[in-house]
């Protein structure tokens, strides 16, 4: 498979990397197959990430599917016939271990729609709420199984979805509409689902609160959104968005031989205050062995990394100032729907994610050292 990569440029220009800079940044991130089968798990605001799948409309959905099935080399996930209450479907995928898919077809026109995912259940509310407040009427409300979401109109008319995925990515031949009622509270909007995808919710006093300078904001323990990537799990607690751009916080967790290889922050400057574990930082030539209750100071343009040197989890709350690096991670990372899931494997196509966002946040990965 051939993959180009595109580097933004500080003028906000994207021109593709070249393979050298691709082979260099990848070797960077190289982590041995032994490591990748070692990995282990320890035990807001409506910021959505972006449009993940479109809804088309079609004259027929199953030959549009093989029209994407041998063009694109997609997956087909599953549809409907002709006589199921929304009509015929299909749904494909390229990537079904992290999208139910990426392309809706339909049909009835009247679901054609554009799809926006948010982070969480308590983000999906907060938009549920947010699109009432303006009077924008509510076409419908869906639990599909594999998420929970919302559809309204635009300005046009065009139907928009926003939805959060379950964390379910089984196969689903018929996909499910059943009503949400977001009077309800999150644990009982999350008894719906099986037993292993009810991520832990917060109370319903503290649901959808979207903090700003001069407003509280109360996150119970292990209920941010988190995310996976090569070898250690983040998970938000306050972001950018929140604090009008002056700082991200979060609390990172990495397994033992866990962390990043060496990376530069060109933009912003990194606190590590250690909660439990051992964590040894290699920052400017410098090694340090942090314990619990330790601080570190990385400061931007300086070359570091770290790696949890001890046999036991380690955890740290890493304050970022200015905030924005939540985006790479909300962008190159995987979501962590089931927190006592194991990691993902480190793969190429996780490599390739991280290479790709990276300059669009100043990050740049320095491959190691040739012997």
């Amino acid at each position: 498979m051939s993959v180009t990569l595109i580097q933004v440029t500080e003028e906000g220009l994207e021109k593709p990397l070249e393979q050298a800079s691709i082979n260099n940044q990848l070797d960077a991130l190289h982590v041995d197959d032994a490591s990748r089968l070692s990995q282990t798990k320890t035990s807001s605001g409506c910021r959505n990430t972006g449009v993940h799948h479109v809804g088309l409309h079609v004259k027929d959905p199953a030959a549009s599917a093989e029209f994407f099935r041998d063009i694109f080399g997609m997956q087909l996930m599953g549809g409907t016939g002709s006589d199921h209450p929304i009509g015929a479907t299909a749904f494909l995928s390229s990537r079904p271990d992290q999208e139910h898919h990426e392309i809706a077809l339909f049909a009835n026109p009247v679901y054609a729609h554009t799809a926006f995912k948010v982070s969480s259940l308590d983000e999906l509310r907060a938009m549920y709420e947010r699109v009432v407040a303006r009077g924008i009427p509510i076409r419908f409300t869906a639990n599909h199984g594999c998420s929970f979401a919302i559809y309204f109109g635009d300005l046009d008319g065009n139907m928009i979805e926003v939805y959060w995925p379950t964390g379910d990515m089984s196969f689903l031949d018929s996909p499910t509409v059943e009503p949400i009622d977001f009077a309800q509270s999150n644990e009982a909007l999350l008894e719906k689902l099986p037993s292993k995808y009810r991520q832990p919710a917060q109370p319903a006093s503290a649901s959808a609160i979207v903090s700003r300078r001069g407003q509280a904001k109360y996150v119970p323990a292990e209920t941010g959104p988190a995310y996976w990537g090569p070898g250690d799990q983040i998970t938000f607690l306050i972001t950018g968005e929140e604090t009008g751009g002056a700082f991200f916080l979060a609390e990172v967790s990495v397994p033992p031989g866990g962390g990043p290889g060496l990376h530069i922050h060109h933009r912003e400057d990194e606190s590590f205050h250690i909660l439990q574990g051992t964590l040894t930082v290699q920052v400017g030539g410098k090694t340090i062995v942090a314990s619990p209750n330790d601080f570190v100071f990385l400061p931007r343009g300086v070359e570091h990394c770290f790696k949890n040197t001890g046999s036991n989890d380690a955890k740290f709350l890493v304050l970022v100032t200015p905030a924005g690096l939540e985006n790479f991670f909300a962008e190159a990372f995987y979501p962590t729907p089931d927190r006592s899931a194991a990691p993902p494997l480190v793969t190429d196509a996780l490599l390739a994610r991280l290479v790709s966002a990276a300059p669009k946040y100043g990050l740049e990965f320095v491959p190691p050292a040739k012997k």
